[in-house]
């Protein structure tokens, strides 16, 4: 009986602090090899977002195509805006918090160019709580928050393009 319960505290314990140190299972992106080897299309400004979403379909296995020709599925992806809105000022009227939107359109093709999906919008936004006395930390905050909040972006983008494979993989 001593060992059970033992064994039952260690465990709970082990789930407790897992839970409470911020792990989570990521999940993977699988889509079908039927509709792989997948082009990503993008606009210079959009340059960045891309490479992101290149990076999460390798790091999930999914074929990515350098050329537009090869490809079973193409997906287009467009940075739509990058916003930074104050959200409260200090004594001085200096920004004390403000908010960083991004904002990306994804789409997706089949290799001829017909529409399949989308145009869909999705948005990331990210609150920062700035030091108004040090304005080269705040330039160099929203450097990092911005490449962060592109990285979770693209991971939301691959999840969409999952999501759209399974619905074209139901379809007669």
């Amino acid at each position: 009986m001593q060992t059970k319960l033992t064994r039952f505290s260690f465990i709970a314990a082990a789930c407790l602090i897992l839970a409470g140190c911020g792990f989570a299972l990521r999940g993977d992106s699988s889509i079908d090899a039927k509709l792989q080897p997948i082009y990503v299309a993008s606009d210079r400004e959009s340059q960045e977002l891309s490479s992101s979403l290149k990076r999460q379909f390798a790091i999930n296995d999914v074929a990515v195509s350098k050329r537009r020709k090869e490809a079973k599925l193409i997906v287009i992806v467009k940075l739509l805006d990058e916003e930074k809105r104050s959200v409260a000022l200090d004594r001085e009227a200096r920004d004390a918090e403000y908010a960083l939107f991004e904002s990306a359109s994804i789409e997706l093709q089949s290799p001829d160019g017909t529409n399949l999906r989308g145009p869909h919008t999705l948005q990331q936004r990210r609150l920062i709580v700035n030091d108004p006395d040090n304005p080269v930390g705040e330039e160099t905050e929203s450097t990092i928050v911005r490449a962060e909040m592109r990285e979770q972006l693209s991971i939301r983008l691959a999840r969409q393009v999952e999501f759209w494979s399974h619905q074209l993989q139901d379809q007669p």
